[in-house]
């Protein structure tokens, strides 16, 4: 048995199973399997080696699509090469995540901004009272004849 991702040299892929109507998706990591249970796929597997996802039967087509195409840009968000099949691509999906994922790194990006040491104010740093003050040697005026002579 082999994945369709190990075949194209993607992390995942998510197509439909040739003649037939199931949904499929596969993977390797670990990670790519939490994005696709999360996005509605149910895991199967053939110990020790095989485990792949499928979207549940009864699913309209446009619904097929959206769960494909959601599981296909998260998948992309978290740095997976992932493969989707044309025919389980839905725009609105694919607007509806991207804005989401857009949205969820900007809130991130905001976090971590208030959070850092560097972007906390700090107080200009005031010279303790018992240190010496700096004394500038006194400047010497140029006396008039010398002004004079330059002229």
């Amino acid at each position: 048995m082999s994945f369709r991702h190990e075949e194209s040299g993607t992390d995942a892929a998510i197509y439909r199973k040739p003649l037939g109507s199931e949904v499929i998706a596969d993977a390797t990591d670990p990670r790519a399997h939490q994005v696709l249970r999360e996005c509605g796929f149910t895991e199967n597997s053939v110990p020790p080696l095989y485990v792949w996802h499928e979207l549940p039967e009864g699913l309209s087509v446009e619904e097929e699509r959206s769960r494909s195409t959601r599981a296909t840009v998260l998948l992309r968000a978290a740095g997976f090469d992932a493969e989707l099949d044309p025919g389980l691509f839905s725009e609105a999906a694919y607007r509806t995540v991207l804005t989401e994922v857009r949205t969820s790194r900007t809130e991130r990006s905001a976090a971590a901004t208030a959070t850092s040491p560097a972007a906390t104010t700090r107080a200009p740093a005031v010279p303790e009272p018992t240190a010496p003050a700096v004394v500038r040697p006194a400047t010497t005026v140029a006396s008039s004849s010398s002004v004079s002579r330059r002229r």
